[in-house]
Order: structure tokens, then C-alpha cells, then sequence
């Protein structure tokens, strides 16, 4: 069972390290970063001036990461499971490369970690102006996902309060529907016609004056769902890994399986107890643009780059 843990974490990691450039293969990322009241800078051999660190940014073998004050980066390596807290009492922190033993699961984090894609920085949005102008419901979640759950809970916005038909489609038509629904969100029921594995359905809201809002979604098969579930648990079990850093590497695991619906629960659920973390916000941004949401795209990417750079 450790080789699947270690597999499944580079994997994880897989998804988080940006390429910045750099000849040698990056050992870890930063997953929190709070500044708090303090700084926190990266040192590298290549650059002799101090930088400030991004949200999610690799680090190499030779880095130091400072902190002073109350400032908190959370560095995740990736061999080993290892994290650690750079504070001002162990700052600066050396990265080091870990010497783990040869085994066939530190061979597959090798081969993992050298095929690295890593983050880009989000793409920049013209607001639209839409000042004085009722707008039409938007289908948050399940939108252009896969999902576990065989009774997702549908989620929208921009009803303002007005009653509305929402209804859910299969291939062989209307399967179930609800009417004069003025919530943001509603569980598909325990009575309605149960959704069946593999197939696409899709949602929509029907809403007097607008062209009705439909989005697409999955159900995983069973044999999808075990995997997804024993990655998770996988994770779950792994000894000190914080929360947040925990539903950083969760959320990473689920998108990296079109699991949207899902990884924005884990991401939210994180954002209710760590309001303030950058990295968070950050990848929650990056779902909303994978599935075409993105005005709250732009929102989350803007909200991560506050929250790295203010302090306290």
C-alpha cells in the first residue's frame, strides 16, 4: 500500500509544479503562503536578489526560503511525503533534493516529475458590463464534469429570488423536473428515477425571459469511482499534511480526472476554514476556467493574487 501512496502523491504533484525555467528538475512546491504581518522570499543560485514567491511556485535544489515575522510558506516536497514549515525561527530554509531509497515507486515519482507541465498564470478578462441588466441563471456545478455521486446536488446563481423549472435530461429525454424553485441550489432527489453509470445527462434552468441554461455531466463508473475513492482515502491517511494542503492535493487529484463537481466541493469546503490562503482560490480558478465559467474565473485568480501579496 506505500508505493500506491507515493504514486497517487507524485501524481498530485504532477499537476502543481511549474516549470520556471530551470535546468534541474523541481523537489518541491509551495501549497500555503500567508504573509501575515511579515515577508517571505525565495533566494536562488541563479538569481542573487531576493524574489517573492507565486502561489504554487516550484522550488530546487539550492533555494532558500525566508521568513520573517509571522510570514508561513508551506513547502511540499516531492519524494517522501515530506512537508515543512518555513517560519522565522527556521528561516532561511534550504531545499535539498531527498534521498530516497530505489524502489519501483520512487522510479515512477521520477518519471512523473520529469514530464511536469505545471501552472500558468491566469489569463487576464475584460469585465462586461452588465450594469442594470437582469441576467440569466448560471449553471454552477455539475457543468462539463464527470461526478461520483449518482444524486448530485445542482447549483446556480442569478435567479434573484425569481422562480424557476429546473430539469434534468438523459438520452431518453426528461427524466426528472421541479418547478417554481427560487434557491441556488437543489439535491436530485431519493424518489426521482435513479441516474445510471456512463451516462451523459445533462441539467437546465428554465427561467421566464431567458433562454433556458443547460449544462452537461457524467456519472463515473463503478470501477472509477473505487479508484477515485482509494486515491482519496490514499491521501486521507497521509501523516503531517495539513488541511489545506490536503484539499490543495485532493482538488488537484479530481480535476486531473474531469471530477469538477467534486474537486469544487473539496475547494470551498477548504475556503470556509482557510479563507485566507492564496493557493486555494488560485486553483479554484483554474476549475472555473476549465469549465467556462470565466468571469468567477478571473474573480478567484484576482482574489489568490491579493491574498499572496497583502499583508495583515
Amino acid at each position: 500500500m506505500k508505493s500506491f501512496h507515493l504514486s497517487a502523491f507524485a501524481g498530485v504533484l504532477s499537476l502543481m509544479i511549474p516549470a520556471w525555467g530551470q535546468s534541474q528538475d523541481a523537489v518541491a512546491v509551495i501549497t500555503e503562503l500567508k504573509l501575515n504581518r511579515g515577508e517571505i522570499q525565495i533566494r536562488s543560485a541563479a538569481n542573487k536578489a531576493p524574489e517573492r514567491p507565486a502561489v504554487l511556485q516550484s522550488l530546487y535544489p539550492g533555494n532558500l526560503v525566508h521568513a520573517t515575522q509571522d510570514a508561513v510558506a508551506v513547502v511540499l516536497f516531492t519524494e517522501g511525503m515530506r512537508t515543512v514549515r518555513v517560519e522565522e525561527k527556521n528561516s532561511p530554509f534550504e531545499i535539498k533534493a531527498f534521498e530516497a531509497k530505489e524502489s519501483q515507486a520512487g522510479s515512477l515519482i521520477k518519471d512523473v516529475t520529469r514530464l511536469l507541465l505545471g501552472k500558468k498564470k491566469p489569463p487576464s478578462y475584460v469585465a462586461l458590463s452588465v450594469r442594470g441588466k437582469t441576467q440569466p441563471p448560471t449553471l454552477l456545478s455539475p457543468r462539463s464534469t464527470k461526478v461520483m455521486t449518482d444524486a448530485p446536488t445542482l447549483q446556480w446563481m442569478g435567479m434573484d429570488r425569481q422562480p424557476g423549472t429546473v430539469k434534468v435530461f438523459g438520452p431518453e429525454g426528461l427524466v426528472w423536473s421541479a418547478e417554481n424553485i427560487a434557491l441556488t441550489q437543489i439535491a436530485y432527489p431519493a424518489s426521482a428515477p435513479r441516474l445510471r453509470r456512463g451516462v451523459e445527462y445533462s441539467w437546465t434552468i428554465e427561467k421566464k425571459g431567458f433562454p433556458p441554461q443547460k449544462a452537461l455531466f457524467t456519472l463515473l463508473t463503478p470501477g472509477g469511482v473505487s479508484a477515485i475513492q482509494e486515491k482519496m482515502a490514499s491521501l486521507s491517511t497521509a501523516s503531517g499534511i495539513s488541511k489545506t494542503t490536503l484539499a490543495v492535493l485532493k482538488a488537484n487529484v479530481l480535476m486531473s480526472h474531469e471530477l469538477f463537481h467534486e474537486a469544487r466541493e473539496v475547494l470551498l469546503e477548504g475556503i470556509v476554514a482557510d479563507p485566507d490562503e492564496p493557493t486555494l482560490h488560485f486553483v479554484l480558478g483554474e476549475l472555473y476556467e476549465k469549465i467556462g465559467l470565466k468571469n468567477l474565473a478571473a474573480d478567484e485568480h484576482g482574489e489568490a493574487e491579493f491574498l499572496s501579496k497583502s499583508k495583515r
